[in-house]
C-alpha cells in the first residue's frame, strides 16, 4: 500500500529537520545571515512539520507528490549540513602554520566554500518553495491533535519470553514422529531421509513451534547433530548448502569452487551421524531442484535422521513429496487469549484485574485474526500503556483484523527514531541470525546519523543505539533465541516483509542476478553467492549512502578495482562494509578514498598501503580494517581521524622509527576508540628500546576499553597503561623481552598473556578481574590475586611459580595452617567457575587450597608432572560438573580418599582420566552418581573400576562391593570409554546401565568378564529396552561377555579392533550373535585384525547393514555373502585377492 511506502518520510525528515533546527549561526561560517536562519527555523520548518504530522496519520493521496519532494529536499539538506560539519572538523584538526605550503592549502580551501554556499542557498530555496506549496493543506492542521499520545510515552524495555501455548498435541505428535523407530527403506535406491512438513498461514506460530521442538529434551537426546537453516522465497541451493555447513561447523565453511565440491564437504560432515535438519520457510515448488539439494543427505546419515520443514502453502508439501505433513489449525479462544495476555501484561497479570482494561483487552483480541504473531506484536505494543491508549487502539480495530495490518499498526506505534532503525533491517536477508549487535545494528545506525545524544550527555552513541535495539526487542520486532553456538536474535519473515515495504523507496538487497535495482536506492546490500552482473547499475546510484557486500559476489582479484570505482563514484557514501568472506582479502587504497568526505564507517580486509588521503576522512567514526604500516605510507595518515570509534587495528609497527613518528597518529586525541590492537613483526633481533619509544608515542585516550599488544620487543610497558581507568581487557601476546607489568587499572576484567618467555613478575591483580589466561611464561614467579577476588575463569599453561598466585586464598577468615575443617570456612575464590592448569610443575603445592572453592564447575589438569593427589573437596563438590585429568604421571588415589568413599556423591556430569600411569584405583563411582560420560585411557596400573566402596587399590573380589543403587545407574550413564588399561580385570554390572548408548573397551587384555556383581542386585527386567547403539572392542571373547544378549538388539555400530594374537575364526557362540542379536547393525568395522582368517559366515543376515569397513586385515582373502542392504565397502591394506576383487582404500556405492 502507498501509505506504507511513504510511512518513513516523516521520521527521516524529522531527523534532518532536528539537525537544521539545532544548527547555530557560526556553524555555517557566515554563509547564511541570522535572519535567514531564523526564518528557516521559526517559520519554514514548523510549517512543514505541521502538515507532515497529518500526512503520517492520514492516507491523503494529494499529499504524496509533496512528500516525495520534501524527502528529496531533506536529504539534500542533510548532505549540505554534513559538509559544513566536515569543514568544521577539518578546521579543528588542521594545525596553524604560516609556511608557504600551508598558505597555499589555505588559499585553495578558501575557494571551496563557494560551491557549498551555493548548495546551501539552493536547499533553502527548495524548502521555502515546498513550504509555500502546502498552504492548501494547512486548513486541516488546526483540527488535528498536536501529538499522538501513544507516541509520547517512552516504550517499555522489558521483553517477555516467547512461548508456545495450545500446541501440546501438535508438539508431541511431531516429536514422536521425529524420534520414532519407523521402518525405513534400506537400499540406496529407495532410502531417503524422511521429510516432515508443518504448514500454516504466515504468523501461525510454525517457527516458534519448531523451535520448542528443537529444544525438547527428547529430541536433544535422540540426535547427534542438529542444524537450522532459513530457506525463503529465492531458492539458492548453493547458499542453502553453505548455511547447512556453517550450522554444523560453528559458522565456518571452507572456500571451494563449485556446488559439487560443497556437497561433498557436507556429505563428509554427516557421515555416521543421526541428524536433525530443520528447513524454515520453504517456498520451493521445483521437486527436481529440491531433490538435487538433498543429494548429500541420502544414504549418509544414520537411520533415524529426519528433515522437518515449515511452509505456508499445502501445495509445497504435495509438490516436494514429503513423508508426513501437519497443518496448524486456529488456536482455541482461551489459548489465544493467554498468548495476548502474556505479551500485553507479562508478569504483571494483576493489571488485568482492572475491569475496564480487561474489557478493552478482550475486545481487541476479538478483532485480531487468531494469529499468534499478531497477538504478540499488538500485545507488546500495548504493554505498559494507559487505558486511553487501549481505547484508541480499539477504535482502529479494522486494521487489526489482518495480520499484516496488525504488524503495520505496531510499526506506527513506534516512535520515529525506532521506525528509522527498524526499516534498515531490510538490508539483511530473511532468516538472518543477528549475533553481534554492535556490528549488525549499532554501527549501521550511528553511521546513518540516526543516533542522537545531547552534547553534554554522558551517554555514548553506542549506549543510545543499544537502547534503541532493546526497545525494538521489547516491542517484539526481534526475538531472542538460543542455539548450540550461543545467543542470537531473529526477525519473523512477515516483519521482514514489513521492513521491506516501509523502506522500499530507498533500501534494496541483491540476492541474485534476476533482480533490478531501483534508480532511487540509497542503501544497498549484496548478499547473494553468485557473481553479480549489476555493476553498471550499481554505479548509477548517485545518491547511495550505504553499500554492504558480505558474500563473495565479486572475484577476489577484481575487488580492489571495484572498490576504487566506489571511491570515485559515491561521494555521498556514509557506510562501506566489505565483510564476511572478504575479511582476509588484501585491498589497495589510493587517493580516491579521500573524496568520501561524508564516510563514517569503513570496513574491509587487509590494507597494506595506508594512503595519505585516508587522513582527509574527518567524519570517519568506524575504521574496521587491518592496517599494515609501510615505509612509504606512514602512521601519520591516522592523525586527522579523530572521530574514529570502536576498534582500531594497526600492524607493521616495526616500520615506525621512533616516538616522534608514532605520535603523529594522535592516538591520544581519539577519545571514541574503544579497542586498540598494536602489532609488530616478531623478531628477536629488533632493538627493544625502539619498540618502547614507539609504544610510548602511541599513548591512547584514557577512555580506551581494550588493548592488545602483539610482538612488542620492549622490556617494560609504558607508565600510561596504569592510567587507562576504563580498561576492561588487556592482551599481551608474543612479547618475548617483556619482564614485568606495571600496576593495572582497577576496572580490568580480562587479562590474557601468551608467549612472554622472560616475564617474571605481575603485580597484585585487580580485585574485579574476572578472567585470567597465562600461556607460555616459564619464568613467571610472581602472580597474585587479592583476597576475595571475584575471578571466575583461570587458565594457566606452562607457568612457573604459580603457587604464589594462590598464597592468599585462606586469608579471608581462615588460616592457611588451620585444621581439616578449613574447607568449610571462607576462601578467596568465592565465584571461581572454571579452572584449567597445564604444564605447571608447582601446582601441587597449592591445588588443594584452590579446589576448596565451592563454585567450581569445570576443572582441567593437564601435564602436571608433580601432582600426586586431588583432594576430596573436589571429588565431592556440589558444583563441579566436568573433571578432566591428563598426563599426570605421579597421580594416585590416597588411602584417605578410599576410606571416604561412603560419603555422598557430587554432581559431576563428565569425568575423563587419561595418561596417569601410577593410578591404581578410580574413585568409587558412589561419588559420581550423576556421571553421564566416563573416559579412562592410558592408566596401565589401574586394576578396578566398580560401583562400590571397599579398601585397597587392587583386588576386585565380589566381597569388596558396596553397590550403588541400581536406580541411579539406570538413570545416568550414557557413554563409557575404557582404553589402555592392561591390568584392568573387570567392570561393574553393565546390566544396570540402561541408559548407556556408547561402549568402548580397548587395550584391556585381562578384561575377560563384565561381571554382574552382587547377586542381591535385581537384574533389569527383560521387557526393558536398551539404548545401546555403538560398541567398540578389541578382543573377540568380549563379544559374548557383553551385557544381556537382548541389549545388543538395538546396536547400530560395531567396531572390532583385534591384535595379532587373534588368529582363530569366530566361534559358534560369536557367530550366533551375528545371526540373532546384531540384526540392527548399520555400520560394521574390522581394524588391524592381522591374524583373523575370515569374517563371520552369516553377515548376509544383517539386513540393516549399510556400511562395512575392513582395514589392515591381511589374512582375509574373501568375503562371505553380504546383505542386500549394503551400500558402501571400504577396504584398505588387506589381502591382494580381496583388494583385487572389491577394490582398495575406498570403495563407494558398493551395489552400483
Amino acid at each position: 500500500m502507498e501509505k506504507i511506502a511513504l510511512s518513513l518520510v516523516g521520521p527521516i525528515v524529522s531527523l534532518i529537520f532536528s539537525k537544521l533546527q539545532n544548527a547555530a549561526l557560526p556553524y555555517f561560517g557566515g554563509d547564511i545571515t541570522e535572519e535567514e536562519l531564523q526564518h528557516l527555523q521559526n517559520t519554514i520548518l514548523p510549517k512543514i512539520r505541521a502538515v507532515l504530522r497529518v500526512a503520517e496519520a492520514k492516507n491523503m493521496p494529494d499529499l504524496q507528490p509533496w512528500l516525495m519532494k520534501l524527502k528529496e529536499a531533506a536529504y539534500e539538506a542533510e548532505d549540505v549540513l554534513d559538509m559544513y560539519e566536515y569543514r568544521s572538523l577539518k578546521d579543528q584538526v588542521r594545525s596553524v602554520s604560516t609556511s608557504i605550503k600551508k598558505l597555499k592549502e589555505k588559499a585553495k580551501a578558501a575557494a571551496a566554500p563557494f560551491t557549498l554556499k551555493t548548495e546551501l542557498k539552493n536547499t533553502m530555496e527548495k524548502l521555502t518553495k515546498i513550504a509555500d506549496g502546502i498552504d492548501q493543506f494547512t486548513s486541516i492542521v488546526s483540527n488535528f491533535p498536536n501529538q499522538d499520545p501513544m507516541n509520547q510515552q517512552q516504550p517499555t524495555v522489558s521483553s517477555p519470553t516467547s512461548l508456545v501455548i495450545g500446541r501440546d498435541h501438535e508438539r508431541d505428535s511431531i516429536v514422536n514422529m521425529l524420534i520414532s523407530a519407523a521402518k525405513e527403506p534400506t537400499t540406496s535406491s529407495e532410502r531417503r531421509i524422511p521429510v516432515l512438513a508443518i504448514y500454516g498461514i504466515g504468523g501461525a506460530g510454525k517457527t516458534t513451534l519448531v523451535q520448542s521442538i528443537n529444544k525438547d529434551p527428547r529430541v536433544e537426546k535422540h540426535f547427534d547433530t542438529k542444524m537450522w537453516v532459513h530457506v525463503s522465497r529465492i531458492f539458492d541451493a548453493h547458499a542453502i548448502t553453505k548455511k547447512i555447513i556453517e550450522s554444523i561447523s560453528k559458522g565456518e565453511c571452507p572456500r571451494v569452487e563449485g556446488f559439487d565440491a560443497l556437497q561433498s564437504i557436507l556429505k563428509d560432515k554427516l557421515k555416521s551421524k543421526k541428524f536433525l535438519l530443520v528447513f524454515v520457510d520453504v517456498w520451493c515448488l521445483d521437486k527436481e531442484r529440491w531433490d538435487q539439494m538433498l543429494i548429500p543427505f541420502n544414504g549418509v546419515g544414520e537411520m533415524g535422521s529426519r528433515i522437518p520443514i515449515t511452509c505456508r502453502a499445502e501445495e509445497v508439501t504435495s509438490k516436494l513429496g514429503v513423508h508426513h505433513s501437519f497443518s496448524l489449525a486456529e488456536l482455541e479462544d482461551d489459548d489465544y487469549w493467554s498468548i495476548f495476555k502474556h505479551y500485553a501484561f507479562g508478569d504483571a497479570k494483576e493489571a488485568i484485574t482492572d475491569p475496564q482494561l480487561s474489557e478493552l483487552a478482550s475486545e481487541i483480541v476479538k478483532k485480531l485474526s487468531k494469529s499468534p504473531l499478531a497477538a504478540r506484536m499488538v500485545g507488546s505494543s500495548l504493554r505498559g500503556k494507559k487505558v486511553e491508549d487501549w481505547k484508541q487502539t480499539l477504535k482502529r480495530g479494522d486494521i487489526l483484523k489482518d495480520t499484516l495490518g496488525a504488524l503495520y499498526w505496531s510499526f506506527e506505534m513506534l516512535p520515529p527514531y525506532l521506525q528509522r532503525c527498524f526499516a534498515l533491517c531490510s538490508l539483511y536477508p530473511k532468516g538472518y541470525h543477528f549475533e553481534n549487535i554492535e556490528e549488525d545494528f549499532v554501527r549501521l545506525w550511528i553511521a546513518q546519523g540516526f543516533i542522537e545524544v545531547p552534547s553534554n550527555s554522558t551517554v555514548t552513541l553506542e549506549d543510545e543505539a543499544r537502547s534503541y535495539f532493546n526497545e525494538l526487542l521489547s516491542n517484539s520486532f526481534f526475538q531472542k533465541n538460543d542455539s548450540v553456538w550461543g545467543t542470537y536474535y531473529g526477525m519473523h519473515d512477515l516483519l521482514h516483509d514489513l521492513a521491506e515495504d516501509v523502506s522500499k523507496d530507498y533500501c534494496f538487497r541483491i540476492e541474485d542476478d534476476r533482480q533490478r535495482i531501483p534508480a532511487n536506492v540509497m542503501h544497498l546490500s549484496v548478499v547473494g553467492y553468485e557473481n553479480i552482473s549489476h555493476r553498471s547499475d550499481i554505479f548509477k546510484l548517485v545518491n547511495l549512502r550505504t553499500l554492504i557486500i558480505v558474500s563473495r559476489s565479486i572475484e577476489e582479484d577484481d575487488i580492489s578495482g571495484f572498490i576504487q570505482q566506489v571511491f570515485m563514484k559515491f561521494k555521498k557514501l556514509r557506510m562501506l562494509h566489505l565483510g564476511g568472506e572478504y575479511d582476509d582479502t588484501v585491498i589497495k587504497l589510493d587517493k580516491a578514498v579521500g573524496g568520501l568526505k561524508l564516510l563514517r564507517y569503513l570496513q574491509m580486509g587487509v590494507v597494506e598501503e595506508l594512503h595519505e588521503s585516508l587522513g582527509k576522512l574527518y567524519h570517519l567514526q568506524f575504521l574496521v580494517i587491518k592496517i599494515s604500516i609501510k615505509k612509504q605510507f606512514g602512521i601519520g595518515q591516522l592523525k586527522n581521524l579523530q572521530q574514529l570509534r570502536g576498534t582500531l587495528s594497526i600492524d607493521g609497527l616495526e616500520n615506525v622509527k621512533d616516538k616522534a613518528e608514532a605520535s603523529e597518529a594522535s592516538q591520544k586525541e581519539k577519545k571514541h576508540v574503544d579497542t586498540l590492537e598494536l602489532e609488530w613483526k616478531r623478531s628477536s633481533k629488533r632493538d627493544g628500546s625502539m619498540d618502547e619509544e614507539v609504544l610510548q608515542g602511541l599513548q591512547p585516550h584514557p577512555n580506551l576499553g581494550a588493548l592488545k599488544l602483539d610482538g612488542y620487543n620492549g622490556v617494560r610497558l609504558p607508565k600510561w597503561t596504569r592510567d587507562l581507568e576504563r580498561l576492561h581487557s588487556l592482551e599481551i601476546v608474543g612479547c618475548n623481552n617483556l619482564q614485568q607489568i606495571p600496576s593495572l587499572p582497577g576496572m580490568l576484567g580480562r587479562l590474557f598473556i601468551q608467549g612472554c618467555e622472560n616475564l617474571s613478575e605481575v603485580p597484585l591483580l585487580p580485585l574485579g578481574l574476572r578472567e585470567l589466561t597465562v600461556y607460555g611464561c616459564p619464568k613467571l614467579v610472581q602472580l597474585q590475586l587479592p583476597v576475595s577476588s571475584r575471578i571466575e575463569d583461570v587458565d594457566l599453561q606452562d607457568c612457573g611459580g604459580v603457587e604464589a598466585m594462590f598464597s592468599n586464598m585462606s586469608e579471608n577468615g581462615s588460616s592457611s595452617s588451620g585444621s581439616s575443617s578449613s574447607s568449610s570456612q571462607g576462601v578467596g575464590f568465592v565465584v571461581l567457575r572454571r579452572l584449567r592448569i597445564v604444564k605447571c610443575s608447582s601446582i601441587h603445592l597449592c591445588l588443594d587450597k584452590l579446589l576448596m572453592s565451592t563454585s567450581l564447575e569445570r576443572v582441567s589438569i593437564e601435564d602436571c608432572e608433580n601432582l600426586r593427589s586431588i583432594g576430596n573437596s573436589l571429588v565431592y563438590s556440589s558444583s563441579l560438573k566436568y573433571l578432566f585429568i591428563f598426563g599426570c604421571p605421579r597421580l594416585t588415589v590416597q588411602q584417605q580418599q578410599q576410606a571416604d568413599d561412603h560419603r555422598g556423591g557430587g554432581v559431576i556430569d563428565e569425568l575423563i582420566v587419561i595418561g596417569c600411569p601410577e593410578l591404581t584405583w578410580l574413585w568409587n563411582l558412589n561419588c559420581f552418581t550423576s556421571v553421564r560420560h566416563l573416559t579412562v585411557r592410558g592408566c596401565p596400573k589401574l586394576t578396578l573400576i566398580k560401583s562400590g566402596g571397599g579398601g585397597g587399590g587392587g583386588g576386585g573380589g565380589d566381597d569388596s562391593l558396596s553397590p550403588m543403587p541400581s536406580s541411579l545407574l539406570r538413570r545416568v550413564m550414557e557413554r563409557l570409554y575404557v582404553e589402555g588399561c592392561p591390568k584392568l580385570t573387570w567392570l561393574w554390572n553393565l546390566n544396570f546401565f540402561t541408559s548407556v548408548r556408547e561402549l568402548w573397551v580397548r587395550g584391556c587384555p585381562k578384561l575377560t568378564l563384565i561381571k554382574s556383581g552382587d547377586d542381591s542386585l535385581s537384574p533389569m527386567p527383560s521387557s526393558s529396552s536398551s539404548p545401546l547403539e555403538s560398541v567398540a572392542i578389541d578382543d573377540l571373547p568380549l563379544l559374548t561377555a557383553l551385557p544381556r544378549r537382548e541389549c545388543l538388539n538395538s546396536l547400530r555400530k560395531l567396531t572390532i579392533v583385534c591384535s595379532t594374537e587373534h588368529d582363530k575364526p569366530f566361534t559358534a557362540e560369536q557367530e550366533e550373535l551375528f545371526q540373532h542379536h546384531l540384526t540392527s547393525l548399520t555400520w560394521l568395522g574390522f581394524y588391524f585384525c592381522e591374524g583373523l582368517p575370515s569374517l563371520p559366515a552369516n553377515l548376509e543376515n544383517l539386513s540393516s547393514l549399510r556400511e562395512l569397513h575392513i582395514w589392515d586385515c591381511p589374512k582375509i582373502e574373501s568375503l562371505p555373502n553380504l546383505p542386500a542392504s549394503l551400500e558402501r565397502v571400504r577396504i584398505r591394506k588387506c589381502h591382494p585377492r580381496l583388494e583385487e576383487k572389491y577394490g582398495n582404500d575406498e570403495k563407494f556405492n558398493f551395489r552400483g
